[in-house]
């Protein structure tokens, strides 16, 4: 179970919940908030952006046309090294 440092991201009914688990089936981990790291997609979705950006869309449907190459010229290599560094 994941659950943000932020108080306001936290119920008192769902920390009440995740105390009465004794049984050991539920954990809860502390995320950081703010934290890219933690999410890999916040950083693709930001490259593509960028990317999008570069090539300033003159209107939606250039934009859409933009997504998908920008989208598709994205690196594999820059994916996985984002994958690889959530698992260290």
């Amino acid at each position: 179970m994941f659950s943000r440092t932020m108080t306001q991201h936290t119920t008192r009914l769902w920390k009440g919940y995740l105390t009465m688990e004794s049984d050991g089936v539920l954990h809860q981990m502390t995320w950081p908030p703010q934290s890219p790291d933690l999410n890999p997609i916040e950083l693709v979705l930001h490259e593509l952006d960028r990317r999008v950006k570069e090539k300033q869309p003159t209107s939606a449907q250039h934009m859409w046309k933009l997504l998908q190459d920008c989208w598709k010229s994205i690196p594999g290599d820059y994916l996985m090294k984002l994958v690889e560094r959530m698992q260290s």
